[in-house]
């Protein structure tokens, strides 16, 4: 018989790791259902709306969807908002690492132009070492994204990108975050093609998903300290078969990080070490719970690989 207590924990740890139907299927809930849902990328994503989430960064305001007249967010009370994702960094200062996305014949009521014909800017800029580009097209290239739509390339009106009153230019940017956020590297060098730069990645020569703690030999994401805690293999960073047991969060040994390693928790949650196993203390603390299966948050459905 599960417990009412042990149970809520688990199902609370899968729906923050945005697992909650997957979770109910598992355990047999009879309101559980299969869903898919689309992942997010890193790129960067505009879209008009009244008001910018705390996650995205304010660039433009717009009189309307259409047709419209533009204005600087400082200097307009339009409550059409071009809002982007943001990353460490983004912004819209007209200095350090930044690119120009229009010149506007004002603060308000102002006509755009794409070719610097204005004296007002509109920027958007990444801080540190990030890089910016923005450029006016008729499709933006791939992984730029549409911040809005001009008329003409100066004196023009401006539009949103849905499709929908588009003018025939798009204003496509793209916004590439500093891949070492707290080391300067301004040749932003990366080996192995992850998101960590040569400067930060403690794994340089080996692309992983996640990032790599000083003091991991087999760039697997975990210590060997906590690895020798744990009992997983520290110089092996995947297993070869299902007696090695080489990935923390592997738990059943079949070289992902996935559902059914988190539902093996099920039997030993919200118990301490001992006497319950070390194994599942992920975080070493001596006590098993929601913290611990919170670490799959970085690696849950990813597949581990050895070198």
């Amino acid at each position: 018989m599960r417990s009412p207590a042990t149970l809520a924990t688990l199902l609370l740890t899968l729906a923050l790791l945005g697992l909650g139907g997957l979770g109910a299927v598992a355990l047999g809930a009879p309101w559980g259902s299969r869903a898919s849902s689309a992942s997010a990328t890193n790129g960067l994503a505009c879209s008009v709306k009244p008001s910018c989430a705390t996650s995205e960064v304010e660039v433009l305001r717009m009189s309307s969807t259409s047709n419209a007249h533009a204005g600087t967010p400082s200097g307009s009370a339009y409550g059409n908002r071009v809002c982007c994702t943001k990353f460490s960094g983004l912004g819209t200062q007209c200095a350090g690492n930044y690119d120009v996305v229009l010149t506007l014949s004002g603060a308000s009521n102002a006509h755009v132009a794409s070719d610097g014909s204005y004296a007002t800017q509109v920027c958007l800029s990444g801080g540190d070492d990030a890089t910016v580009d923005c450029t006016p097209a008729g499709a933006c290239p791939t992984d730029y994204a549409c911040l809005a739509t001009i008329a003409g390339s100066t004196n023009a009106q401006v539009a949103d990108c849905d499709g929908v009153g588009d003018y025939g230019t798009k204003v496509c940017c793209l916004a590439t975050p500093d891949n070492c956020p707290t080391v300067p590297n301004p040749g932003q060098q990366n080996a192995d093609g992850d998101q960590w730069g040569d400067a930060c990645d403690n794994c340089p020569t080996t692309g992983t998903p996640w990032y790599v703690p000083l003091g991991d030999e087999d760039c697997d994401g975990f210590t060997t300290t906590l690895e020798g805690y744990v009992g997983t293999d520290p110089l092996d960073a995947c297993p070869d078969g299902s007696t090695d047991d080489a990935w923390p969060p592997d738990i059943n040994m079949d070289t992902w990080a996935n559902i059914l390693d988190v539902l093996l928790f099920k039997p030993v949650i919200m118990t301490s070490v001992p006497p319950s196993p070390a194994r599942f203390d992920l975080n070493a603390d001596g006590n098993i719970n929601i913290l611990d299966v919170l670490l799959y948050k970085p690696v849950i459905m990813t597949q581990c690989t050895n070198p």
